[in-house]
């Protein structure tokens, strides 16, 4: 196993963790009072697994209604039949680009994120065995994309600028890669996983 895989392995939050025990990052209410999004979603994380590894992004569709254009995870919110969020997300991949189930290895999450779009949305990391024939959803996805993982963990390439929200300060953080912006909700969840990996990376130094 690379040195990539194992800090990975040791970085996610396992499956059998437990979703209930995750942390949550992202936007925060006015004056910190508890707040709990009304709806619930999830994003896979699909990192190639490859000697030098990617991470497979889409932008969305330019028609659609809500975050036209925007790079962003396959994902989207829960539906009655799904069992757990993994199964969301493998499902919402499946249907946005065509990536098929048995292809995806789940491997565990990232802290779950509470957007300003009033959901609750949970991260899954899954290994994807090459080569996969890409087939989006023009419905929803104008293109995929993909990100070396040593691009995505190197903070210093990230832009950051604090913004006011209802009273709130929140940091909002850009990356860009080959003509594409990712920010928001998903560079924050870039940030997350670039942090996680570089706290297992020092503790194995230590």
């Amino acid at each position: 196993m690379s040195h990539w895989r194992e800090l990975l392995l040791e970085a996610v939050s396992p499956l059998e963790y437990g979703v209930r025990n995750l942390d949550v990052n992202g936007y925060r209410p006015p004056g910190g009072q508890p707040f709990r999004p009304s709806k619930t979603a999830a994003v896979l994380v699909p990192l190639l697994d490859l000697p030098e590894p990617e991470i497979v992004f889409t932008r969305r569709a330019d028609h659609l209604p809500q975050h036209p254009g925007q790079v962003s995870f396959p994902g989207g919110a829960a539906e009655e039949n799904d069992a757990s969020a993994v199964q969301t997300a493998l499902r919402e991949a499946h249907e946005e680009i065509g990536l098929p189930p048995e292809m995806a290895q789940p491997i565990g999450f990232l802290d779950r994120m509470d957007t300003i779009s009033d959901y609750r949305v949970l991260p899954v990391v899954a290994l994807v065995t090459p080569p996969v024939i890409w087939i989006p959803d023009a419905r929803e996805v104008a293109e995929v994309f993909t990100v070396p993982l040593a691009v995505v963990l190197d903070t210093a390439r990230y832009e950051s600028q604090i913004i006011q929200r209802n009273g709130e300060k929140y940091p909002i953080y850009t990356l860009r890669w080959q003509g594409h912006k990712i920010w928001g909700a998903t560079a924050a969840m870039l940030i997350n996983l670039a942090s996680r990996m570089e706290t297992c990376a020092r503790s194995r130094v230590v």
